[in-house]
């Protein structure tokens, strides 16, 4: 897109555990689709609407999930680096800021910069860094030469190709004794990524944690690695 679109917001309070987030979200997300479609319609460039739809503007349940796990573990996050994959509004990573952690939030969509640069500025946090990260295109040790003691991502796994690629960019890009976790709502791809992350040495246990969400409350899938130390 030449020029940011500019969609209809709503502003929300976000209260997990001891953290409380402002945070500025798309108000509606099909009526967001629908303007993005004709945006592109008139550019005739609809075939972009795949990789441009803005599910990143959504406060989805996995995220929540994985911020609750992340604030308790507050004391081993504090002064560690953290690398948040396919960060979307950035909740984990705006938390993890506030606990003390070094935090680079990553994402492949060219609207969520700005959305970050909004909420960042809603909660005062002015220490978090953002990367454009292309799983599948970005050569890893140029983009991430240092290594993350906490890399972590939720509701990342949609599509077939995507177990693998996170996969390899959570074992290479994490440090020896560091922990990957990976929120998820039980989507096909799971026990892919499970197996992915098994094969490269990475051992792993699974939480289960139920969080509200609207009509009712969703049960997520946090899977928990942990890299050996040697």
């Amino acid at each position: 897109m030449n020029a940011p679109l500019e969609y209809r917001l709503k502003r929300e309070i976000e209260k997990i555990e001891k953290i409380e987030l402002t945070i500025e979200s798309l108000a509606n997300l099909d009526e967001t689709i629908d303007v993005l479609f004709e945006f592109l319609r008139g550019q005739g460039r609809e075939s972009l609407l795949e990789e441009l739809c803005p599910y990143f503007g959504v406060i989805w349940p996995s995220a929540r999930a994985l911020t609750e796990y992340l604030v308790s573990q507050s004391d081993a996050l504090k002064n560690t680096r953290l690398l948040e994959l396919g960060c979307g509004l950035a909740i984990p990573s705006l938390a993890s800021v506030l606990l003390g952690a070094q935090v680079t939030a990553t994402d492949f969509h060219p609207e969520v910069p700005r959305f970050l640069e909004r909420n960042c500025t809603h909660n005062q946090v002015n220490s978090l860094n953002y990367l454009h990260l292309d799983w599948q295109r970005t050569e890893l040790a140029e983009l991430l030469p240092e290594k993350f003691q906490w890399i972590v991502g939720s509701d990342i796994l949609y599509e077939r190709q995507q177990p693998a690629l996170v996969a390899k960019v959570m074992s290479e890009c994490l440090a020896p004794g560091g922990r990957a976790v990976l929120a998820d709502p039980g989507r096909p791809y799971l026990q892919s990524f499970a197996d992915e992350m098994a094969r490269r040495g990475l051992r792993y246990e699974t939480l289960v944690r139920t969080v509200a969400d609207r009509p009712v409350a969703k049960d997520i899938f946090l899977l928990i690695f942990k890299k050996d130390s040697k």
